[in-house]
């Protein structure tokens, strides 16, 4: 029998939406006045922000977002291309916000960071020297890290934290275990159930007992 505890490394409720406001209104004023790290924060808001916004956003792995293409960006259809885990290529829809947010970054991409907007150039990048260069996993994995940890009082959380936290959020909302493999790419059913609410999963238990109980009563009469 699976036993899912709840997760206390992951955003509960709001607290997903809260992160984001947090960043882009409030971190700033955290940084010491005339620093070094408010001048990279102001180059890299937008950047950061649409990473952020975009695991939360679709559940994509680290390495997922990484290599994403200009081509892979699909804003009609609110949806991305990606490149799973074997090579295998697949479709994952995004939520409006993040699509938009997406959208702003790429506004000032060319400009902060010297990148090419030919359709196989990546989307994510860093400045290096003169020019651009796609912006490795371990600096988004410190990204959000620093941004985790300024939210959270000292206690950072990972990308995968992030993906948890978006198939919680999407489990709660639908209730589809097989939408959520679909979206998050797994393949195992075990693998998805970690994503499920425990509280959510009492509930429908207590539900089902009390249903019993009634039945059972009424089969006495």
């Amino acid at each position: 029998m699976l036993i899912i505890e709840k997760n206390h490394q992951i955003f509960h409720n709001d607290e997903d939406a809260r992160f984001l406001e947090f960043v882009k209104h409030d971190y700033e004023k955290e940084l010491p006045d005339n620093s070094r790290k408010i001048i990279y924060f102001k180059r890299d808001k937008e950047r950061d922000f649409a990473i952020l916004s975009l695991f939360l956003g679709s559940g994509i792995r680290v390495n997922e977002l990484s290599n994403l293409k200009l081509r892979d960006l699909d804003f009609e259809e609110k949806q991305i291309h990606v490149l799973r885990k074997g090579g295998k290529k697949d479709v994952v829809a995004v939520s409006p916000p993040s699509m938009q947010d997406i959208k702003d970054y790429l506004a000032v991409r060319t400009e902060r960071y010297r990148g090419s907007n030919d359709d196989t150039a990546y989307v994510f990048l860093t400045r290096v020297n003169d020019g651009a260069t796609p912006l490795s996993n371990r600096a988004i994995e410190a990204l959000v890290k620093k941004y985790t940890k300024a939210f959270k009082s000292n206690k950072s959380m990972s990308p995968h934290k992030l993906r948890h936290t978006y198939g919680t959020n999407l489990m709660e909302q639908s209730g589809d275990i097989h939408l959520l493999m679909t979206q998050l790419g797994h393949t195992s059913t075990t693998t998805a159930a970690l994503y499920t609410n425990p509280e959510q999963e009492k509930a429908k238990k207590a539900a089902k007992l009390l249903g019993e109980r009634r039945i059972n009563y009424r089969e006495k009469d």
